[in-house]
């Protein structure tokens, strides 16, 4: 299946100093933890218990303090919240207001934090849920890797912490290893990044597991060039608003000795990155898309990073064709038809009920609707709208498939015809287009 686009890119800069992090233990006097994750759009969701109340995590590296979004689970909580921080990352909007507040505990699976520190910030400018098609209360990151090696299995959806028993597996020769970099406690690795006419340059990337996309370059950056062709796109949401820029693909990305062919890239518009603070010496951004094609060994606290190649690893970077960014906005009521056989549980009269009048149900489902539409490309071409709530796809209803499925669909190969039914202004409207290679459209002149 082909990867829906960046969903969003996540960076902060505190204004006042947040107070020491707790260390967290094992429990059950164990030495090391397995924590099961699920994968949204190459993105690590784990399941967090704070005060007895269930929630939903991402693992961000780029984020260097535990977040919590102020929804419907939070106020289950019962924080008081304490003196206010001033956010900045991604975007081109005002800095946002956040909130500290003193967690008296936080578990993840055998992992358990006391008095850990977080902040609390308001889900309505963050919306992060619509965009992953599913809930997410938080995001962590820098706590859960300090004090241990990490294990990340992309493949079979795990992390491990502090595991001891791969020492031998991680000497082959085919493990990349690189040294670690710490601005504002996020991980750099220094890389020779191809550029036009055979040329490299070197420059520190930012290991972002929050980053669903697979490499960002600042054009702003020192000796960075946009390598044609490229097109206009909308990039993802950041903690201070949406990130526009220019997409393409690098023939060729060197990771240390293992060259990766035809790289999607991102180039973010100058004004989305500028007010962000970003280490003098970075030039870009390495994220889940490129990192989920291996197993990955994070190391904190000896400041190294390995990388274990897996199959996964020569499967090719695609493009979203449709040019169609689909979010969850809220529930419509859908008018279902029961069964016309169905069984009698009635004791007096067993046996089989047949219903001669169409019988229907009102029930409520995710609505789906369009957030973008990029220009000139097919969906735009035909005449499609942000707004428009997607109804079917392909013939099949959308109420009862997941965002990740409807994604897979407008993102197959060139060529695969697309029909769609969507709501516009209480009308029902059909579409059909084919799906095309940006890159048969565009110059490719330098």
């Amino acid at each position: 299946m082909l990867q829906k686009s960046i969903f969003f890119a996540i960076l902060f800069m505190l204004c006042a100093p947040l107070g020491a992090q707790s260390k967290f233990s094992f429990a059950h006097n164990k030495t090391e933890a397995k924590i099961p994750f699920h994968l949204k759009s190459n993105l690590i969701i784990v399941p967090v218990v704070i005060n007895g109340v269930e929630l939903n995590f991402l693992v961000d590296t780029g984020v260097s303090f535990t977040l919590i979004f102020d929804n419907h689970k939070a106020k289950q909580l019962g924080l008081a919240t304490d003196q206010p921080y001033m956010l900045r990352g991604l975007g081109n909007q005002p800095a946002l207001e956040a909130y500290r507040v003193s967690l008296t505990h936080l578990q993840i699976g055998d992992l358990s934090f006391v008095e850990h520190d977080a902040l609390v910030l308001p889900e309505n400018e963050f919306e992060l849920s619509r965009r992953m098609g599913t809930q997410i209360d938080g995001i962590i990151g820098h706590d859960l890797f300090s004090d241990y090696t990490v294990l990340i299995d992309y493949q079979r959806k795990f992390l491990r912490i502090n595991p001891t028993s791969l020492a031998r597996r991680w000497k082959s020769d085919k493990i990349l290893h690189f040294p670690l970099l710490f601005h504002r406690r996020k991980p750099h690795i220094q890389l020779d990044v191809p550029q036009m006419n055979k040329g490299t340059i070197q420059g520190e990337l930012m290991l972002d597991t929050g980053l669903s996309d697979a490499v960002w370059l600042f054009p702003s950056a020192r000796d960075v060039v946009q390598i044609p062709p490229v097109f206009d796109d909308f990039l993802g949401t950041g903690i201070n608003g949406d990130v526009f820029g220019q997409r393409g693909k690098l023939s060729r990305f060197l990771l240390g000795s293992k060259e990766l062919k035809d790289v999607k890239v991102a180039y973010p518009q100058v004004d989305s990155i500028q007010a962000s603070p970003i280490a003098e010496n970075r030039i870009g951004s390495i994220g889940a898309e490129l990192l989920s094609r291996f197993k990955v060994l994070i190391d904190y606290p000896n400041a190294k990073i390995s990388f274990m190649p897996t199959q996964q690893t020569k499967k090719p970077f695609y493009y979203n064709l449709s040019g169609l960014e689909i979010e969850y906005d809220g529930m419509r009521v859908v008018k279902q038809k029961l069964a016309s056989i169905q069984r009698n549980e009635n004791e007096q009269n067993r046996g089989i009920e047949i219903v001669l009048h169409d019988r229907f149900q009102l029930v409520l489902h995710p609505s789906m609707a369009v957030s973008y539409v990029r220009p000139n490309s097919p969906a735009h071409k035909a005449g499609i709208l942000v707004g428009d709530v997607l109804l079917q796809i392909n013939g099949r209803k959308v109420y009862d498939m997941p965002l990740e499925h409807v994604l897979g669909v407008l993102q197959k190969e060139p060529g695969e015809r697309i029909r769609l039914i969507v709501e516009r202004k209480e009308k029902k409207i059909k579409f059909n287009f084919t799906l095309q290679s940006f890159f048969d459209t565009i110059s490719q002149s330098p």
